[in-house]
């Protein structure tokens, strides 16, 4: 059998879209944000790193790969801020149901990626929902670790990053642990967060 270079190439540029989706997270030395190919590498190292750091029993290949095929449904979905309304939060989920679908019509031999896209999105397995909890944990570190850019920006509270977290990153105990020691430090610098209404 011969490799198939088309299917190759046009993966390549779906790969190449990831860079063009932007987050809200702005990056330290300039003024451009984070995009899902950065977010997703970051995700798939910090993932190694606490996962040997606190010697967890999950499958740390299976985590990295997670963290990669997370937000690949972004290309077709686009991203939303958490903090967006509710209505447009609701609309980001309908649009990502369509993009799992067009991913596996698009390729439907890819079934390392399906599962994994599916694995994240059912959230059931102890790495999905280990991975799952840090993808709600990098965005405040980073946001700490950039003196608040973005919530100074917004407008965001400490009390709406306690909010948006609550029943999400609970999921996990290691990754909880570290957002609430995150929250500690949210105390003692509110000099990071915007004004309600601002």
């Amino acid at each position: 059998m011969s490799a198939d270079l088309e299917k190759l190439l046009e993966f390549m540029r779906f790969s190449h879209e990831v860079r063009n989706i932007q987050r809200a997270v702005l990056l330290e030395t300039t003024d451009r944000h984070e995009n899902d190919a950065e977010h997703q590498y970051q995700m798939a190292l910090i993932a190694l790193f606490i996962i040997d750091e606190n010697d967890l029993k999950l499958d740390k290949y299976k985590c990295m790969a997670l963290g990669i095929a997370h937000d690949v449904i972004e290309v077709y979905a686009g991203d939303v801020t958490v903090f967006a309304p509710q209505k447009d939060l609701e609309a980001k989920l309908l649009r990502e149901k369509e993009a799992v679908n067009q991913i596996k019509k698009k390729w439907p031999s890819n079934h390392t990626l399906h599962e994994l896209i599916q694995e994240y999105e059912e959230c059931q397995t102890p790495e999905a929902k280990f991975v799952y909890a840090l993808d709600k944990l990098l965005p405040e570190i980073n946001n700490y670790l950039y003196e608040g850019k973005v919530w100074k920006e917004h407008g965001i509270t400490r009390d709406q990053v306690k909010a948006i977290k609550k029943g999400k990153i609970e999921v996990d105990d290691t990754i909880n642990s570290y957002h609430k020691g995150m929250l500690k430090i949210f105390d003692k610098h509110p000099e990071l967060f915007g004004k309600p209404n601002q």
